[in-house]
């Protein structure tokens, strides 16, 4: 069985929703909790399922979705910090990543 993003991104959804409709979460832990179950999916996506060759981009996305999520906890301004933090770390592991050389022939 193959598993794909779709699969995870579907129970991400639900479970936060179903948990609203029980009334344990309200509308913005709602959303705050679909945006950290997808940030932490597609860094298990991304680590375990994903190709090699988009691994380091699907991690990364990912935790600049759980940075997002943090909106109800944070000040949006720290939030916006922490993104950017997120951003610039993505972009200079993108840098450190050791790229594979091209046999011309």
């Amino acid at each position: 069985m193959k598993v794909g993003s779709g699969m995870g991104l579907i129970v991400c959804i639900l479970l936060p929703i179903v948990l609203l409709l029980f009334g344990v979460l309200d509308k913005l832990q709602t959303i705050s909790g679909i945006l950290l179950l997808c940030g932490l999916w597609a860094i298990i996506y991304g680590v375990t399922f994903g190709k090699i060759t988009d691994r380091l981009y699907d991690v990364g996305a990912g935790i600049i979705v759980i940075a997002i999520s943090t909106f109800v906890f944070f000040p949006i301004q720290y939030v916006a910090g922490l993104v950017l933090i997120s951003i610039i770390g993505l972009v200079l592991a993108s840098v450190a990543m050791p790229r594979k050389k091209v046999k011309t022939s």
